[in-house]
């Protein structure tokens, strides 16, 4: 085609969707460290911990429930003045809850805590180290038609 100053050529075509560049290599598997083993056995001391507050102050409340139900003769047996075995139960069950809640914390404080503070050492010594690159970094590149298509360049 001849050169025509008032119809120049026509812009490059639009970026289409379809037209994409292949994806940058997958970046390589991080190699094995210890904190994997360390995260398994963050979570079973964190489950143990849950199961033993929870069975400690459920188990006491159910116990308390099936004597109320199940022997009111017992619960009903007075103690000393006008205090009967079943509100001496009820009344201990606050401490019971209490003392599940206090051991809880005791054994997360000396056993789990202390695992979870090298496990955030590692993760945070692993972030400051420089990530490496991979492939093109600029994934969202313009438009054809934003960039100079030809002509005199600075």
């Amino acid at each position: 085609m001849s050169y025509d100053p008032y119809f120049p050529e026509p812009p490059a075509p639009a970026r289409q969707p379809w037209d994409w560049d292949a994806p940058p290599p997958p970046p390589p598997p991080p190699a094995p460290s210890r904190s994997a083993g360390d995260l398994h056995r963050l979570r079973s001391g964190y489950r143990r911990l849950r199961r033993v507050a929870t069975y400690t102050a459920l188990g006491y409340f159910v116990l308390f429930l099936l004597l109320s139900g199940y022997a009111p003769d017992l619960m009903a047996g007075e103690i000393s003045g006008g205090l009967t075995t079943g509100v001496l139960l009820g009344i201990i069950t606050l401490p019971v809850t209490l003392a599940a809640i206090a051991a809880y914390e005791r054994i997360a404080r000396e056993r789990v805590d202390p695992l979870a503070a090298a496990i955030r050492a590692e993760a945070e010594q692993a972030a400051e180290a420089p990530a490496p690159r991979h492939g093109r970094q600029n994934h969202h590149a313009a438009a054809g038609w934003d960039w100079p298509s030809g002509g005199m360049r600075a």
